[in-house]
């Protein structure tokens, strides 16, 4: 009995041995190899995409500014002057640009996204400049600013993502009224441009693209209804 004992007792204090040492190791590194595998599997999962969302976020929420700020200058335009347009093309003054147009309309209040050199002003007109290399921008100035009509306009860039802005006509006058799409504005006999039914936004990052249309608010005839 008391050899039985010794050699138990033996056995207790010799440890490990190389093998279950190795067989030890590699299981832990094995675990270790799988767990890391499973958590950049979640990672690129969870991360997978992200880029195309924001994307798509960025296009809803540029295209839902622009359509807001057409309503709201359609509401105040509407209800002041019978028959004005609340969308129309304007000439900015000290801007250096050659008589060029600028599809224009004036808001009440100025929005969050101009940053003034100091106290907001309200009665803001403002334009859509679009630049094939850098993106949509708003040009912008107060009325009630006394350079208005001298210094050039603020420029803030709305959306770097916008490569490509349509034009779309349509005569409901015609006996088949069908869509014409142009890259340019169409002209009138004098050279002016002539008032689209829609506008059309291109989004593109990468390989992605997304196109939003925007219906421009027409000019209301007759008597307002308040």
């Amino acid at each position: 009995m008391k050899g039985l004992l010794d050699r138990t007792s033996k056995r207790g204090k010799r440890g490990f041995t190389l093998l279950e040492v190795l067989l030890a190791v590699t299981l832990s590194a094995f675990i270790l190899t799988y767990l890391t595998s499973f958590l950049f599997s979640m990672a690129e999962l969870w991360g997978y995409g992200a880029n195309e969302r924001l994307f798509q976020k960025h296009a809803r929420g540029v295209s839902r500014f622009l359509e807001q700020s057409f309503t709201y200058a359609s509401a105040k335009y509407q209800a002041g002057d019978q028959g004005s347009t609340p969308v129309y093309w304007m000439e900015w003054e000290g801007d250096g640009s050659q008589n060029l147009e600028y599809l224009t309309f004036e808001l009440e209040k100025s929005p969050g996204a101009f940053v003034w050199p100091e106290e907001p002003m309200p009665h803001v007109v403002c334009s859509l400049d679009f630049d094939e290399d850098e993106g949509l921008f708003i040009l912008w100035r107060s009325r009630l600013e006394k350079e208005f009509d001298e210094k050039p306009p603020r420029r803030t860039l709305v959306s770097p993502f916008v490569t490509e802005v349509r034009y779309h006509y349509i005569n409901y006058e015609e006996e088949y009224p069908e869509w014409e799409i142009t890259d340019q504005p169409k002209e009138e006999a004098d050279r002016s441009n002539i008032l689209p039914q829609r506008i059309e936004l291109v989004f593109r990052f990468k390989d992605d693209r997304i196109s939003r249309q925007l219906i421009l608010p027409a000019p209301m005839g007759g008597t307002p209804i308040l």
